[in-house]
């Protein structure tokens, strides 16, 4: 058996799972009029069918009109909202797994006109309860949450998930940082967790005694004066002893996200020693969470007792497989995530929504089918980097007859290159798991060649997919040509060495600050020019603190609203828009101001072939998601 420690029966109450991994609560934000949709079905349904024993789901509105975040937020006070929840249940019950509901309720309120304690935003006054909360409010919003649970079990959840971290409500309650109040919520850490023990016991008193109740806690605020593990693990005794079932051992708050949702920049399981330390001091499961991504740590996990349970969201989006793929020792197959938090944070993609890098099927799984092609084709893919690799792959599955030609020795393009960077490790994985993949098709791939349009018109196919990438874009400054000035792509493609100990980048997007980020150490000075507002503009919040922490340490200067003039032996002559211009002293000069598409093959077929299609970098330059999506636009449709 593999992963013995994983692939056993647990429970937690009177809830049995079938195996020791949950999915922890991912917000999709997919509802569009606060109703179940298409879209949400089929995205759990794949996340059911692909072996996970528990998911947890977003809390719906309990408090409506009040305390209604929108559209985007479920409802289930009615039954033409309740249907839908059902119907999801359903889906998820069909494939043997369970279901709790998050229960939560909003940190502030929203009023249309000014109140004590309230600030304005935009046209609204927006109080935090924790300020505002009197305690018979206090009381009421406990039982309008027990009456939630209530109607969750009634509709058919499983059991509950009490929200207690993040930085939502309850959190700041026990939080000595943000609790400030002098009430019975107030004060001691007794006095702190008296909302979460009434509302445990309220919920078993409404919904009934046999009702899973799991807490999601916040163990560490990582903050100097915030919650600590010492403290928490009182927390945790009080909860057993209100009759709580579980508690999921989770960390951070609103300041340091970065915990709570670990990017590349952290290690696997930073939040692991807190279930430890949790375990200790209760009899009743403990669930790990954090950054825990391949089955060999979550068994690791609970094959050294550090949790009873295994609790992941980012891994199930990247591969909602995942659990199947462990349980049949596949793991090879297994899309690891990246942990970049590019598409799936946030707002995730948009015009899109949240997603995920490397699974262009995430949240897109009620549009996207992998279908037999009604019409076979012959079908030529040129470019063997990830948008190719996608293409060739979906097209095989769906019967087409595709060659692949890659110019290159290797398959993989630019992954190569962005694998590079620091803690951009994972991608080489990723580029692992493709060419794996690829192998597993009929495509027949050819490398070392740089194919003719005539060699692909005399093929006779009917459809060509241009998958060739992008060229660096080389901006119109005097002296750019100079022998000290490279492109960034070329410090990757030929593993440069930089001369001279001040080093000069244009640009400070993602790929500028990451190179800067490889190249600074003591000996050199980087600083980048950037003519925007600010750096890193399109990168999502947690990442991007991550690394301008880490360039702020090392020293790094980012020069922003500067416009580079002239490059000349030893200098840069930047201009400030609030100021003079002025010198910067430069030994070497890196240009990183994006790419443009490299389109000579398609220019050359595009009216000589039936069909002919462009993805990835060769359509638009981007990061590697988008490169995916427009693969796999193409790959499932043509």
């Amino acid at each position: 058996m593999y992963f013995p420690h994983i692939f056993v029966e647990g429970k937690i109450g009177t809830c049995v799972l079938k195996n020791r991994l949950i999915m922890s609560l991912y917000p999709t934000k997919y509802s569009t009029d606060s109703k179940v949709n298409e879209r949400m079905i089929e995205f759990y349904r794949e996340r059911a069918r692909g072996g996970i024993a528990m998911i947890v789901l977003d809390c719906p509105c309990l408090d409506f009109p009040r305390a209604y975040k929108g559209p985007n937020e479920l409802r289930f006070d009615m039954l033409e909202f309740a249907e839908g929840i059902k119907r999801l249940l359903n889906v998820i019950h069909s494939e043997g797994v369970k279901a709790f509901m998050q229960l939560n309720y909003p940190k502030e309120r929203i009023f249309d006109h000014e109140v004590p304690g309230a600030k304005q935003k935009g046209n609204v006054w927006v109080a935090p309860m924790i300020k505002i909360m009197t305690t018979a409010e206090a009381e009421e919003i406990l039982q309008i949450m027990a009456n939630g649970a209530k109607r969750a079990m009634e509709l058919g959840y499983d059991g509950i998930e009490v929200q207690a971290s993040y930085g939502d409500l309850i959190s700041q309650l026990l939080s000595p940082l943000s609790n400030k109040r002098t009430d019975e919520y107030g004060g001691s850490i007794e006095n702190r967790m008296r909302f979460l023990i009434k509302l445990i016991r309220l919920i078993k008193q409404e919904a009934g005694n046999d009702v899973p109740v799991m807490v999601k806690l916040v163990c560490d605020e990582f903050v100097d004066g915030g919650l600590t593990l010492q403290e928490t693990t009182v927390v945790a005794q009080y909860i057993e002893r209100a009759g709580g079932d579980a508690i999921l051992a989770n960390g951070g708050n609103k300041a340091t996200k970065r915990m709570t949702i670990p990017s590349h920049y952290l290690p696997p399981g930073p939040l692991v020693h807190l279930a430890r330390g949790i375990r200790k001091v209760v009899a009743i499961p403990v669930i790990a969470v954090g950054k825990i991504y391949t089955p060999e740590f979550a068994d690791k996990i609970l094959k050294e007792q550090d949790a009873d349970f295994v609790a992941m969201a980012r891994a199930l989006i990247a591969d909602p497989y995942l659990p199947r793929k462990a349980e049949a020792g596949m793991v090879q197959d297994i899309r690891f995530c990246l942990s970049d938090l590019e598409d799936c944070a946030d707002k995730g993609v948009k015009g899109l929504g949240r997603s995920c890098t490397i699974n262009p099927f995430s949240g897109q799984e009620y549009r996207l089918k992998i279908s037999p092609a009604s019409e076979k084709k012959k079908v030529v893919v040129v470019g063997g980097g990830p948008a190719g690799i996608q293409s060739a792959i979906l097209a095989s599955r769906r019967g087409h007859g595709v060659t692949l030609y890659e110019k290159g020795k290797s398959l993989g393009g630019q992954l190569h290159l962005a694998c590079r960077a620091p803690f951009k490790d994972g991608i080489n994985e990723f580029c692992r798991y493709l060419r794996d993949s690829l192998a597993k098709t009929n495509v027949k791939v050819i490398l070392g060649k740089a194919v003719s349009p005539e060699e692909i018109l005399s093929q006779k196919p009917d459809a060509v997919i241009i998958a060739t990438g992008s060229k660096s874009f080389i901006p119109s400054i005097p002296g750019i040509d100079l022998p000290f000035v490279f492109t960034v792509r070329s410090i990757y493609e030929k593993a440069t060495v930089i001369p001279g100990d001040n080093i000069i980048i244009i640009g400070a997007g993602d790929i500028g600050c990451e190179t800067a980020d490889m190249l600074s150490s003591e000996s050199k000075t980087v600083t980048i020019v950037e003519l925007c507002n600010e750096p890193l503009m399109r990168m999502k919040e947690i990442p991007k603190q991550e690394l301008l922490n880490r360039l702020q340490e090392k020293g790094v200067s980012i020069i922003t609203t500067c416009k580079v003039m002239a490059i000349k032996n030893g200098k840069v002559l930047i201009e400030d828009k609030r100021g003079p211009a002025k010198e910067l002293k430069a030994d070497s000069v890196i240009a990183s101001v994006g790419s443009i598409p490299e389109n000579s093959l398609y220019d050359a077929l595009k009216d000589k072939v039936k069909e002919i299609y462009r993805i990835g970098d060769a359509k638009e330059p981007g990061n590697i998601g988008a490169a995916l999506r427009s693969a796999t636009e193409v790959g499932v449709k043509m």
